[in-house]
């Protein structure tokens, strides 16, 4: 097929406008599509050398409103392999918000001067998308151009959840044998379904550990290294003389960095060279962190593909697609964990249970038992000490008469602080509680990126309302994220509660010292701060009104975007009480107002949504959770979602800032 390429936009695989993730040498080798560095071609060895030429792993990324998306590329020879037809070898694959769409392959008569021309697609709807483009696993390729609408917006892509990649190490099973397209190694896999970055070191018959691989591999910045080789070595003895080194090499050059190691997978012409391999490198990791190198994790290869999955091989040691899945929703569980990412799958909280007074009722203080035990929500503690008169952490507040502060002592040594603001004049007797989330600071006024704490805080002050300015766990300043959230699900909490006590206990305690002084309270918060204004909303009845602000979504919808910390997907949690039903609680006799920031560039705005994946484009399906909610709700309290078109990023925007001021008076 002709493009029309004359009326097309195109751009080269280079543009600054795309994104080439996978190749770690990619700006070294001024753009070539290669997976190592040009500076080494005479020290590797030739066969690996050869194969690093095929881009496996490498992929182009963007976001554009095209209507139609094309490609022109050129091949060196034509598709030759015998155990993977063309689409596996020469493939260039693309996906839309994660979906695959359409293959690009090399014709049966391939040669280096002659131009492949593709389409993906033509014809959707003018909207923004995200799109991969997996390049070939066995098969060197030249992207001479990507064709766009005339005038299309193109764009920098999502975010990944970690910001390193993982570096891969190993065989043919590592570099993409057997898959049937580029999207399906198992290094894909995983990577969609935990929104993760990777490099594929993978060489065919020739991953066996040489000094010079082990060398270049260290170069990488990564986040987590994972060693999948052994095979290719053809006796354990050859696996001895390089194992231990390769991973000491790593170790040396990144020692915080986790490194996972797997064993070898089945194969149904099963060995005792293969076992042998095995146990060598168990003995090998096993003693290493018996060493005490906690950041190591051994994974066991049959765990992955075992004796009794071999119908996921293509031939007797290579993966099919059915054997790539499998390694891949396997492995997503452990490389999760040592990030602390979200698993995979996350509870579906589409259930509505909250139907009536007697359901609220039953259902808040499930949650409340859940997280404080028989003891119940802390209606009794004080703060363990106020300062009155104390230092604005906000200077030049304009109707500030004076700021207390107030420290909170709670379970497992967590200790916490709140300001509690109060107007010069005007003051409507009403208290608004502002949880700034992960902001680590309310005074950002004087920050192009500021998340409009401080603005939010005049504007409530302006109209008289008392401000309770709380943290969430270790976002104060001076020890902002001093213990990642995650870790706090760690800590010795006493018997029957739960680690969410440690997000609400400030709120509970300040407000049990201040709500003789108000005669309401409201709640408002951003980001991390939103999903404590869902939950404390929930559980404490008392509270009129609440604003999360880019805060929380259904699980459900939380797909391929943002997803949040441990607080905000823990299966256990969200499977007694899914956040349709915190929404429940929160607006049951009162009101909750949700605001999501269309442009927000973190959490829950449309850059994050994946229309394909949800079937909806971004208003669309926030509207329609939204809807649920008020159905369920009827007469017996209101809930609202408001989408500000204003705020420019992840923030509380001047027009939300208002709009919250306004609504609880």
């Amino acid at each position: 097929m002709t493009l029309p390429f004359l009326l097309l936009a195109t751009l080269t695989a280079t543009d600054p406008r795309l994104d080439v993730n996978g190749l770690p040498w990619l700006a070294e080798n001024n753009g070539e599509l290669i997976r190592l560095p040009r500076r080494l071609e005479k020290q590797l060895p030739p066969a690996v050398w050869n194969l690093g030429l095929s881009p496996s792993g490498g992929r182009i990324r963007f976001r554009t409103d095209s209507t139609r998306l094309a490609i022109k590329l050129s091949y060196p020879s034509p598709p030759n392999m015998a155990n993977m037809h063309a689409f596996g070898q020469t493939g260039v694959d693309a996906y839309l918000d994660g979906v695959y769409r359409s293959t690009a392959i090399a014709p049966k008569d391939a040669a280096p001067d002659q131009p492949v021309e593709h389409t993906f697609f033509e014809g959707l709807p003018k909207q923004m998308r995200d799109v991969t483009l997996y390049l070939p696993l066995y098969k060197g390729v030249k992207v001479l151009g990507i064709d766009f609408d005339e005038g299309a917006a193109i764009q920098k892509p999502r975010r990944f959840a970690v910001a390193k990649p993982i570096v891969f190490y190993g065989t043919s099973i590592t570099q993409g044998g057997c898959a049937s397209r580029s999207g399906l190694s198992y290094q894909a896999l995983l990577g969609r379904q935990l929104n993760v970055d990777f490099v594929n070191l993978g060489f065919s018959g020739n991953g066996k550990g040489e000094p010079v691989v082990a060398a270049m591999t260290a170069e990488i910045d990564a986040s987590m290294f994972v060693l999948d080789y052994s095979q290719n070595n053809r006796t354990v003895e050859s696996l001895r003389e390089v194992y231990a080194p390769f991973l000491s090499t790593l170790r040396g050059k990144h020692p915080r960095t986790p490194i996972v190691a797997i064993t070898p997978i089945s194969s149904s012409r099963e060995g005792q060279n293969l076992r042998d391999m095995r146990a060598h490198i168990r003995t090998v990791v096993n003693a290493q962190i018996a060493a005490g190198d906690k950041l190591l994790t051994l994974v066991e290869g049959e765990s992955l593909l075992g004796p009794g999955r071999l119908d996921g091989l293509v031939d007797d040691s290579h993966p099919n697609d059915l054997g790539f899945q499998w390694m891949a929703d396997d492995l997503a569980p452990t490389v999760a964990r040592i990030f602390a990412l979200p698993p995979p799958t996350l509870v579906n909280d589409r259930a509505i249970t909250v139907t009536s007074s007697a359901a609220a009722e039953a259902k808040r203080a499930e949650v409340v038992r859940y997280i404080w035990g028989a003891a119940g929500l802390p209606r009794r503690a004080r703060p363990a000490s106020i300062q009155a008169n104390a230092p604005s952490p906000v200077p030049d507040l304009p109707n500030l008469k004076r700021v207390d502060t107030f420290t909170i002592k709670m379970d497992a040594g967590q200790e916490n602080t709140t300001h509690h603001f109060i107007p010069a004049a005007r003051a409507n007797g009403k208290l608004m509680v502002v949880q700034h989330g992960h902001a680590c600071t309310f005074d950002d006024a004087r920050d192009p990126r500021g998340a409009g704490m401080a603005g939010t805080l005049a504007t409530l002050l302006e109209a008289g309302y008392g401000v309770l300015a709380a943290y969430m766990p270790h976002m104060r300043p001076g020890e902002c994220r001093t213990l990642a959230h995650g870790k706090l699900f760690d800590l010795p909490v006493a018997a029957g509660t739960s680690t969410l006590k440690f997000f609400l206990e400030p709120v509970a305690v300040s407000l049990n010292e201040l709500r003789p002084r108000y005669k309401e309270v409201h709640m408002a918060g951003l980001s991390g701060g939103g999903w404590t204004t869902t939950l404390y909303a929930a559980v404490d009845p008392s509270i009129r009104t609440s604003y999360p602000v880019a805060g929380t979504i259904p699980l459900h919808l939380r797909i391929g975007g943002s997803v949040g910390d441990l607080e905000q997907y823990l299966d256990e949690f969200y499977r007694m009480a899914g956040y349709p039903d915190l929404y429940m609680l929160g607006s049951w006799g009162r009101k909750q107002t949700q605001i999501l920031n269309r442009r927000d560039d973190c959490c829950f705005g449309e850059a994050q949504h994946n229309a394909a994946r949800v079937g909806m484009p971004y208003a669309d399906a926030m509207r329609a959770y939204a809807a649920r909610v008020e159905r369920a709700l009827g007469t017996q309290g209101v809930f609202e979602l408001v989408i500000d078109e204003s705020a420019p990023r992840h923030m509380i925007s001047p027009e939300a800032a208002k709009r919250i001021a306004a609504g609880a008076r």
